[in-house]
């Protein structure tokens, strides 16, 4: 028996040490896939700021048909880019809530620049909706109000029935000696054919990054009640990606934001922003934002209407 033992471990040992090594070859391979990392500005003059959070092994690119109509509602719109995301999976290593976090409120205070008293508007998708609920609890940001488009409150178990995406994770963390790079097999969950093989998501992705993505809905799920201010949450019965219920119970939590609004979106995934039906999702975000806020002086945006940053 303790042979048999003794030989398993070693099996299960050179089995991890070598998707250890096809993963950092493959994660090192020139070709490897990765999110467009780009941030980008629209109509920077605009009023009020509107700052786009992407979600988990994503990037700033997945906004790239929500931005212009915000844009052309006349709000300046600034889609972040999340440190360790498009990036190889060794510049990944170190991620936490707290760099997030940090990135986050720098943000923020650079489209309050010149103009302290400045609204600004949170839209975070999947990841980046934990996020940007996560920053407008933190009162130095001073945020206007909140947007979360499929949120990640709970990963879908659709995939997984027998163990929670986070109990894999730990499993995982604690059996695999040498493997610190995962490779990502998300579906797309995008049904829009337009634009589904453009499309592109990171694949290799670090541990360090699912430790910190845990740790951000641990920050917030007990805190729903603690946002008093407009919520605007759209989600898809569809989803694969995260847990639907999950995120209508946190809406229900979240008792105190006023005004409050939840919008199931059938038919989708869990790719909002570039899902089929994003010209109805822009356009009642720009109702929302409009609603909610006492109208500001507007600035028509520019003839070229895009700024791209040096960062």
């Amino acid at each position: 028996m303790p042979v048999l033992l003794l030989l398993a471990l070693a099996v299960w040992l050179a089995g991890d040490a070598a998707y250890a090594l096809r993963t950092r070859l493959r994660a090192a391979a020139p070709g490897a896939r990765r999110a467009p990392a780009e941030p980008f500005t629209l109509h920077p003059r605009g009023d009020p700021a509107v700052l786009l959070i992407h979600g988990f092994a994503d990037g700033p690119a997945v906004f790239a048909h929500l931005a212009p109509p915000l844009a052309q509602a006349g709000f300046a719109v600034r889609a972040m880019h999340l440190p360790g995301s498009g990036v190889p999976p060794a510049e990944m290593a170190g991620t936490t809530l707290v760099t997030w976090r940090a990135a986050i409120d720098r943000e923020i205070a650079a489209l309050r620049t010149g103009n302290p008293s400045r609204p600004v508007w949170l839209v975070g998708h999947s990841l980046g909706g934990a996020l940007a609920f996560d920053a407008a609890l933190r009162p130095s940001n001073a945020v206007t109000g909140l947007v979360l488009l499929a949120p990640l409150i709970e990963p879908s178990s659709v995939r997984s029935p027998l163990l929670t995406s986070r109990q894999w994770f730990h499993l995982l963390s604690r059996a695999l000696l040498f493997s610190r790079i995962v490779e990502s097999r998300l579906p797309s969950d995008l049904h829009n054919p337009e634009t589904r093989a453009a499309y592109r998501t990171d694949k290799y992705i670090h541990r360090d990054i699912y430790r910190a993505l845990f740790a951000a809905t641990d920050a917030i799920r007990p805190r729903a009640a603690d946002w008093n201010g407009p919520l605007l949450v759209v989600c898809s019965p569809d989803d694969q990606i995260v847990d639907a219920a999950a995120t209508r119970a946190f809406f229900a939590a979240a008792a105190r934001a006023r005004p409050a609004e939840l919008v199931e979106q059938p038919g989708a995934g869990h790719v909002l922003p570039l899902e089929t039906g994003h010209p109805g999702l822009a356009a009642r975000i720009v109702r929302f934002i409009q609603s909610s806020s006492p109208p500001p002086a507007l600035t028509p945006p520019p003839a070229d209407g895009v700024e791209f940053p040096h960062d």
